[in-house]
This record gives structure tokens, sequence and C-alpha cells, in this order.
């Protein structure tokens, strides 16, 4: 039997959705196959959780004590949103350790973890982008420039976290400082990035047994001004699966998908946004360690794809194994 450390936490606001992700994963997972233990990674210790009790992790080579003998895992189920899990660092460091993990690369999770980074990389692949610029934490900030190339509305964005924390919509140019502090609060570096009007839509791409599928995309239509923390996990959208968009723009968004999974040699569950404009999807983000809980969207898009939970998360392993 496999040993599977299920990963979560992080350092980010989004570590309460991670845990929330890694239960699920805990809930689903084929128990006949794998043996899966809950690890937590905070700041300030890596736990993993043994029945009802927490103990250290031995981050020389990421262990337990169990019994008094030293248990090693197997394989990473990662499942920490945001930083160390989303951005690379935590795949350097099993790297090292020679662990497989369900995500892509220290490449793969660095790139598109830099929103700014993604979208030049996005352009050389000829896919479709907003138009955006990315500012430095103590960088003259240029307002009458900025929206001279960007325009308004527009949005001002942390260039790496995810689930929109700090990410504001601004449609006047007396909101736009405050915007900027407001995205540097979570990282130093901030991305501009010209607004789109047009519907929202998502793709889940998931490992099968026979290579990787995309799955039903889903529309998402947010109560708030743009699909922001609020929306995705407190009820304030609309996801509506599969999404009504017609069956050209459904294949052309999974073709898309696929492809875009592929050329970033992206591994595991990947979902990717998309705002469609003029019939034209434009690629938004790259969420390499998609939500995972209850409320998430990639769960609605299997159950429609009339798949189980338990067994894309073992496809995901065996993926990682292979």
């Amino acid at each position: 039997m496999k040993q599977v450390a299920v990963v979560c936490g992080g350092y980010s606001g989004e570590a309460v959705i991670s845990r929330q992700s890694a239960q699920t994963v805990m809930d689903h997972i084929d128990q006949k196959k794998y043996r899966a233990i809950l690890v937590e990674v905070l700041v300030n210790e890596w736990r993993a959780k043994i029945d009802d009790t927490w103990v250290p992790v031995d981050k020389n080579d990421f262990s337990i004590a169990l019994n008094g003998q030293p248990l090693h895992f197997d394989v990473i189920y990662m499942m920490i949103h945001g930083t160390p899990g989303e951005d690379g660092l935590m795949q350097g460091y099993f790297k090292m350790l020679n662990l497989p993990v369900t995500t892509g690369d220290v490449l793969n999770m660095a790139l598109t973890f830099n929103k700014f980074a993604t979208n030049a990389q996005l352009s050389k692949l000829g896919m479709t982008v907003a138009k955006s610029l990315m500012l430095q934490e103590g960088e003259n900030i240029d307002e009458d420039g900025i929206l001279s190339e960007i325009g308004l509305p527009c949005f001002v964005k942390p260039n790496e976290a995810g689930s929109s924390l700090g990410i504001s919509k601004v449609k006047k140019k007396e909101e736009l400082s405050a915007a900027i502090q407001k995205a540097l609060e979570v990282n130093d570096t901030v991305m501009v990035e010209a607004f789109m009007d047009g519907r929202e839509v998502s793709c889940g791409i998931l490992p099968t047994a026979d290579g990787i599928t995309a799955a039903i995309p889903t529309e998402i239509i947010s109560e708030n001004e743009f699909f922001d923390f609020e929306a995705k996990y407190q009820g304030k959208a609309q996801e509506i699966t599969p999404a009504p968009i017609g069956e050209v723009l459904t294949e052309k968004i999974q073709a898309d998908s696929v492809k875009l999974y592929r050329l970033l040699n992206c591994q595991g569950m990947v979902r990717i946004d998309y705002i469609i404009v003029a019939e034209v999807p434009h690629v938004v983000e790259i969420n390499t360690v998609p939500g995972f809980s209850s409320a998430s969207i990639l769960p609605q898009q299997i159950k429609a794809m009339g798949w189980s939970l338990q067994e894309s998360i073992s496809h995901c392993i065996e993926q990682a194994l292979a």
C-alpha cells in the first residue's frame, strides 16, 4: 500500500481553503490502494495528523515517527493553494528528496504562479490574453502612463497570489493608487490588467487512464464586481455546469486547455479560467492547485463528467508515480 502525504496549509490567506480541499482528498481517496496522512505546512511548524494527534514532520527527509519507527512517504498529494505549494518552492524541496508530487515541476509552478510572466508566455504560445503591465514595490508610479496604456476600467492584482486576494477593479483614476497599495500588501510586485467585458468560463483538465482530458466547462456569474474570494467561497456566484456557450466554444476551450496543459508541462488536476469576448476566449489564469472543497468548481465538473472523485484522485497519484 502506497503512503500518501496529503499536504495542505501554506503561508497565505488561502490556507483555510487549502485545508478544506485536502479534507476532500482525505474523504475520497481509495483506502484500499493508499494510506493517506494529512500533513499541514505552517510558518512555524510542519506536522502530520495521526488519528487525532499531531506529530512533527522531519524536514530532513519529510518523514514522521510512527510507533517509534520512521514512516516515509511514496508520493505527495499537493493541496497547498498559494505559497509555498503553488509557486514551485515545495516542488524544489521534494525534487531534492526524490519524492513525486501531484503537480507540475518547479518551472511549471513558478511560471504559472507569476501572472505577468504567464501572460507573456501565453502570448508567445499564440493564446489571447488581456493587455497588462507590471509594477514593483518602491517604483515611481506613473498613473497617467499606466491608464494611457491599459485604460479604464482595469484590474490591479498582486502578481503572485491566488484566490483573488488583494485584487481591485479600478473604475476611475482616483482609485488606482489605493488599489496598487492593496495589492502590494499581498505581494511586492503588482500587475495592472485591462478589463475584458465578457463571460467568465473555467475548464478543468484531469489525468485519466488514457492520458489527460478536458472537463465540461463551467460558466461563472459573480454577484460581485468580479469573481473575488467572497464569490468563490462564500456563495456569491452562480456556477453553471455545463457552461451554456454552445458546442463550438466549448470544444475550443477544451482543446486550448489541453494544449496549454501539455505546452506548460502541467501535471495533476489543473483549472484554466477564460473570459469570452466577442466569441474569442481570452486566458485569464492557470490554476495548478485548483480548489477542491465542496464549494469548488473542479469537483462539480468531475461529477458532471460522470466520474467519481475517488477515481480522479487515483489518476493524479498514479500519474505522479509513473
